[in-house]
């Protein structure tokens, strides 16, 4: 499909001009392309739930980042 120069603006209106079935139309194609995309963060959803060091890990990294702000505020 090739590509047309048109601003969102001109698409609105277009949209706008259309029956309410071809809005529908073209909301459902809008909606399902949005849906489709892979969102990237997902993919690490839930990624350590079943790790046994998760809690400790975290813990390492709050305790890291409590020295590190003591540090800046002793300066």
């Amino acid at each position: 499909m090739p590509i047309l120069d048109v601003t969102v603006e001109q698409v609105v209106t277009l949209v706008q001009q259309l029956p309410l079935e071809g809005k529908k139309a073209v909301f459902e194609v809008l909606q399902k392309e949005l849906l489709d995309q892979e969102n990237p963060w997902l993919k690490l959803a839930g990624k350590y739930k079943d790790d046994p060091q998760f809690d400790e890990m975290l813990a390492y990294i709050e305790s890291e980042r409590r020295e590190m702000n003591a540090q800046e505020e002793a300066k």
